[in-house]
């Protein structure tokens, strides 16, 4: 550096091809890592203005100060006689013994406000020739509100490592200009305002007490973890895997009526239409065996499977003891149908059947002809033109027990039952057999390999948080630390999973898919921590202080952001009634919490010891390496939030890397319009998809693709499938059936159906009975509608099938309860919540008491409502996300943000799930709900690392690029890995597996893109073109805005060197510009004070909270200053005529003498630091007037960072964006 220096004296003159334009470039303070330069800054020819031309000017300025010397009053001419002269001495004798009494006096009031305020002040500059434009300050060393003019203190600069800012030569013309995100005016969002104070105090306070207290804090998260079993042990007797469908669709009936005149206890039906049935899946009591050809050409009804058929068909029928006491049994009518149609398939190979209804004669003679049904018994049907059954491929068998059958007896029977279908056999023929307890089994057994699979996903974490964990070098290298991240990751996520037991149900087995959602959030929050360690390592600080400071700056953001999603998860949770929901949203907020407690007081832990060992020098491996203890002593005795910013602006590696290059990237000009372009695009297909989905859950989608349940399932559905797509419509009260508006209320329901295409056909017992009553000779008044009804119409032949749809009081004076029926089309199907509504609204708009069911899908109840509890959960999850965000940010820019965010990435989770064939259920919603707390925490990381850039991160695509350092591998862990961590579940094939999976991957992939290409063009543009919308309330205190006292400014000067009295003539723009370490100043600069802007860029820094007591006592320290000098003279000529000489000598090297008063330093003589302190103002005065060639300069300070107002030497980087105008190559 001397060197250096000494280059820099040597080149005082002009440079020929600079020009006078000034500007000026504020620099952040930084570390010091190095020596002070053993050389003071070159000296700067004085100006034109000549020193006899400045003292009539100090002559009547009565501000003008030093603390070296003062110039004595101006002496008369010689043409005064002696006895003027006298007398005008002896008046100033008196004047000076006045001026001392007074000094004594203000000395004292100076020392008690001493005690008071410690923070130094920078003596008063003296008057300017000119003024230019300058922000106001209340820390800076010019005080114009009470003086006109003053003039800089003069002083010998003795101390080499006291520090100045620098004048430097650069020239304007060949400026490039730039546009967009790196241009001045940026509204600078803020974040935390109104937590922070609170939040950061106690952090600084914890990380003190973790790193000296690192067993408790470990002991403390534990035993928090432990907290979480404490339901899990009270329901021990509930720790077992059942079937999920209780959970799913809860315990209510899946009839859905629009609440009129609904009766509870109203007598249910005889039996089932045959016409109308369908297999009920989950029905505990019912069994069936379907027999299939196993080549599409051939027949069913020949005689070997006819025969097979019926055998089986007895054996079940007749167990035990030939009798059918297990089996339901129905009315004589009902009873005498089953046993025709087993009759009709015994003799189908000899006869032509009509499909499919056929008519069969119960006597001898053929005279009486019986309609029987055989749509529920065959399948797979082809006829010919007259209707008679060509082929047919399937025969199936219906089995109803008993509900009053004993564990036993039931166990018996499905053995008798499992036995039997494996016995009967046909050539030809595959016997598929559907049995309750197989198919239970089945679910369960894949949901148990599921679980088992879980372990393979925490082999592939731990693998990823153990690689993870390395650095560049050994050193860096922490495995250890990736170790605990797993283990906590694990345990936060059994935490999860414990609290669904608030219940005292069995375990909801498809809750697990919220411990993807947690390893998301794990891996961005305690990934983030350990980066930061490495991030902030441009200067050495101390281990302890370290980590106080990471947690004070960064754990803010990573605590508001558990705070949101607790909150807003436990909403949701209280909010919704549906029990597999409120599972996993309370799994996912004790989950955050946990994790909240392991970050702070467990990961911490391991940060610091491992940030310990890399200060110490010790590589990972080297386990009983103790290494160099000897660290840099802490620079923050107690927390102070100024300082604390300050610190991170000199801790920050601002380098350049691939981060930053990213951040750079998705910002500039050239693609953002591309980025713009394909965002809409993405966000219209999402719009299309979202509208186009539909609610859809079936029994297949739990059950493994080779199972035999499936398979039975699916073939059934596949040869009786157009059967069973029907609508069960039930009036649940009795009504006035004979009134003909309530017959034509119920007949606009059925043509509604029909004219809108939800429907083919409506069977209706009631319009039959309208034909019927038009046809008969019976009078048909209110008192005789019943008897008519009960005792003609139902035993006729031709409506006998309608017996089972109606219900009778017991006096048979009244119906109370009947059915009809309508045979849905695909749409219909498809759009059966939709259609539902509008038959029930309906409904009740004309006073009929209906109810809707819907058999053949799996659960009426889930599809209608599963859509209405997703939308009130998310609209409670916007609105707590909305006031909590609000409350905590303090920002609107930043809530909008969150919450447009969190809209777009479950609509376009939803949306493309529809392209790729993932149904919305109860499951897969809750899923990508429960992924919106990944979505708003990397928002919110994004947010606040963007707000907490620090001030020498001044422009929004510089922040943005720190952003991306600080969040772009944490948030791609948190996006990848969980996606990667659910491929062995995929082992089980299972569709509602995949489509789980395919909803992680989509919200995963949703919330990176709206990171990578959304966020930073929308905070872009909220911090460039809607500055209005990022403000909050001005908070002195709170905010975390307040700019440095110890700014240092570079003012470039034009083609000469400027003197210092003369440097405000020219325009002052102040930048802020980082550099992680300390250089030797360049050549041609002059060392000047300058006060740091606090309105830069909106900001309006408040330092009102000083107080008046300290602006007083800067009055009275420059008043003191200034009577010292005038009160040390004694007024003789001699005395005058060495003043003035001193003066002219000083006039000549001015420029090399210029700096301010130092602040209150003090002298270390620790053999820790290296770094340079600067010493106390006393002992520096002292030195000053003792300087000569016995006394040499010291060269063993040091710089006592702890100390207010440290400013290190500090040269701007090449690599770094400057805010403001970019100048070209600079030539030297």
């Amino acid at each position: 550096m001397s060197s250096y220096f000494g280059a820099a004296a040597g080149a005082s003159g002009p440079d020929p091809l600079s020009r006078q334009s000034p500007a000026a470039i504020r620099f952040q303070r930084k570390a010091s890592t190095g020596t002070a330069p053993s050389v003071p800054p070159p000296s700067v020819p004085p100006p034109e203005s000549s020193a006899d031309e400045e003292e009539p000017r100090a002559s009547t300025n009565n501000n003008y100060s030093s603390t070296s010397t003062v110039a004595a009053p101006i002496r008369e001419p010689t043409r005064v006689s002696t006895l003027k002269r006298e007398e005008k001495e002896k008046k100033q004798k008196e004047r000076m013994e006045k001026e001392r009494r007074e000094l004594e006096e203000k000395r004292v009031k100076e020392d008690e406000m001493k005690k008071e305020d410690n923070n130094p002040v920078h003596p008063s500059l003296g008057e300017r020739t000119s003024y230019v434009e300058e922000p106001p300050s209340t820390t800076t060393t010019l005080d114009r509100r009470d003086r006109k003019a003053e003039k800089a203190l003069v002083r010998r600069i003795t101390n080499e490592m006291q520090m100045a800012t620098y004048v430097q030569q650069i020239d304007l013309s060949a400026m490039k200009q730039p546009v967009g995100a790196y241009t001045q005016g940026v509204s600078r969002i803020r974040m935390l305002r109104f937590a922070e104070a609170i939040l950061r105090r106690t952090f600084w306070t914890l990380g003190k007490f973790i790193a000296n207290h690192k067993i408790f804090s470990i002991l403390v998260a534990l035993a928090c973890f432990a907290s979480a079993f404490i339901l899990p042990v009270y329901h021990k007797e509930q720790l077992y895997i059942d079937l999920p469908f209780t959970h799913i669709f809860g315990s209510d009936s899946d009839v859905i009526s629009n609440g009129i005149g609904i009766s509870p206890k109203n007598q249910e039906f005889n039996s089932s239409n045959p016409a109308f049935s369908c297999i009920k899946w989950r029905d505990n009591n019912h069994f069936a065996v379907l027999l299939r050809t196993m080549t599409s050409r051939d027949t069913i009804l020949r005689k070997d499977a006819v025969l097979a058929y019926t055998a089986l068909k007895k054996k079940l029928d007749h167990f035990p003891a030939e009798k059918k006491e297990f089996m339901v049994q129905c009315s004589l009518e009902c009873e005498t149908d089953k046993d025709m149609v087993d009759r009709i398939i015994k003799k189908s190979p000899q006869v032509a059947l009509t499909y499919p209804e056929t008519f069969v004669s119960m006597s001898k003679d053929s005279t009486n002809l019986t309609r029987v049904y055989l749509g529920a018994a065959i399948g797979g049907v082809e006829t010919d033109t007259d209707g008679a059954i060509s082929k047919a491929t399937s025969l199936l068998m219906n089995f109803d027990l008993k509900n009053d059958l004993t564990g036993k007896e039931h166990n018996d029977w499905h053995k008798h039952f499992e036995d039997q279908t494996k016995l009967t056999a046909a050539s030809n023929i595959s016997l598929m057999s559907w049995s309750p307890e197989t198919f239970k089994d089945v679910v369960v057994s894949s949901l148990k390999d599921q679980y088992w699979c879980l372990q393979f996903c925490l082999i592939i974490l731990f693998v990823f948080c153990l690689l993870g964990s390395f650095g560049i070098n050994a050193y860096q290298s922490k495995p250890c630390l990736g170790i605990m991240i797993f283990i906590t990751i694990a345990a936060v996520s059994v935490t999860g999973l414990s609290m669904q037991f608030y219940r005292n149900l069995p375990v909801d087995p498809l809750v697990y898919p919220i411990c993807f959602v947690t390893i998301g959030v794990g891996l961005l929050w305690l990934f983030q921590l350990h980066f930061s360690w490495s991030r902030y390592s441009s200067a050495a600080v101390h281990p302890t202080e370290k980590i106080a400071f990471i947690l004070a700056h960064d754990a803010p953001g990573i605590a508001a952001s558990a705070v949101v999603i607790v909150l807003t998860f436990l909403a949701m949770g209280a909010a919704i009634q549906n029990g597999h929901m409120v599972s996993s949203f309370l799994g996912i907020a004790s989950s955050v919490a946990i994790l909240l407690v392991f970050t702070v007081c467990f990961i911490s832990v391991f940060v610091f010891i491992g940030g310990s060992r890399e200060a110490r020098g010790v590589k990972w491996y080297q386990v009983f390496k103790t290494g160099d203890t000897q660290f840099t002593a802490p620079q923050l005795a107690s927390f102070d939030s100024a300082s604390l910013f300050s610190l991170h602006d000199r801790l920050l590696d601002a380098r350049p890397c691939a981060s930053r290059a990213v951040g750079a990237f998705v910002i500039s000009p050239k693609i953002r319009y591309p980025i713009l372009v394909l965002c809409t695009a993405y966000i219209f297909f999402a719009i299309y998809g979202f509208y186009n989905t539909g609610i859809d859950i079936k029994e297949e989608y739990f059950l493994p693709s080779e199972s035999s349940e499936k398979a039975f399932i699916e073939q059934y559905r596949d040869q009786f499938g157009k059967t069973t797509q029907f609508v069960e419509l039930t009036i649940e009260n009795s009504i006035e059936y004979h009134d003909h508006d309530v017959q034509n209320s119920i007949f606009d329901i059925m043509d509604f159906a029909i004219a809108e295409g939800y429907a083919t056909r409506a069977v209706n017992w009631l319009a039959e009975f309208a034909k019927f009553e038009k046809a008969s000779i019976y009078d048909v008044n209110p008192d005789t509608f019943v008897p008519v009804v009960n005792l003609v119409f139902l035993p006729s032949e031709t409506y006998r099938k309608y017996t089972s749809d109606i219900v009778m009081d017991r006096f048979q004076t009244q119906i109370i309860k009947s059915r009809m029926y309508l045979e849905l089309t695909s749409k219909g199907f498809a759009e059966r919540t939709a259609f539902v509504d509008m038959l029930l609204k309906k409904a009740a708009s004309k006073g009929i008491p209906l109810s809707v069911d819907i058999p053949s899908s799996m659960s009426l109840r889930h599809d209608i409502s599963v859509f209405t509890s997703g939308m009130l959960a998310f609209g409670v999850a916007i609105v707590m996300l909305f006031f909590v965000s609000l409350l905590l940010l303090g920002q609107p820019a930043l809530t909008a943000m969150l919450l447009i965010t969190s809209i777009a990435v479950l609509g376009e989770t939803v949306g493309y799930a529809y392209f790729w064939s993932v149904p919305m259920n109860i499951v897969t919603l809750t899923m990508a709900l429960a992924g919106n707390a990944l979505t708003c925490v990397i928002v919110m990381a994004f947010c606040y690392s963007y707000s907490m850039s620090g001030k020498s991160q001044i422009r929004a695509g510089v922040r943005i690029q720190y952003t991306f350092q600080a969040t772009l591998v944490p948030v791609l862990f948190a996006c990848i890995v969980p996606v990667l961590t659910f491929l062995p579940l995929l082992y089980v094939d299972v569709p509602v597996v995949h489509h789980l999976f395919k909803i992680v991957v989509l919200n995963a992939t949703a919330s990176l893109i709206h990171y990578l290409f959304f966020l930073p063009n929308m905070m872009l543009a909220y911090s460039e073109r809607f500055g209005f919308s990022c403000t909050s309330l001005n908070c002195a205190e709170l905010c975390c805005d307040m700019d440095d006292e110890s700014s240092i400014y570079y003012i470039p000067t034009g083609g000469r060197a400027i003197h210092p009295e003369g440097l405000y003539h020219h325009p002052s723009y102040t930048y802020t510009v980082p550099k992680p370490l300390m250089n030797a100043p360049p050549p041609h600069y002059l060392a000047i004070a300058a006060p740091p802007v606090n309105s830069i860029y909106g900001q309006q820094a408040d330092y009102a909270s000083r107080g008046e007591l300290k602006r007083e006592s800067r009055r009275h320290r420059r008043h003191s200053e200034s009577s010292i000098g005038a009160s040390e003279t004694d007024g003789t000529p001699r005395r005058d005529r060495d003043t003035r000489r001193r003066r002219q000598r000083r006039a000549v090297s001015r420029d090399s003498e210029i700096y301010e008063d130092l602040p209150s330093p003090r002298v270390v003589t620790s053999s820790r630091s290296t770094s340079p302190r600067r010493q106390q103002p006393g002992s520096m005065r002292r030195q000053n007037n003792h300087s000569g060639p016995s006394n040499p300069r010291p060269q063993a300070f040091h710089y006592d960072e702890g100390a207010p107002q440290w400013r290190p030497y500090v040269q701007p980087s090449p690599y770094m964006f400057y805010p403001g105008p970019v100048y070209g190559q600079q030539r030297r």
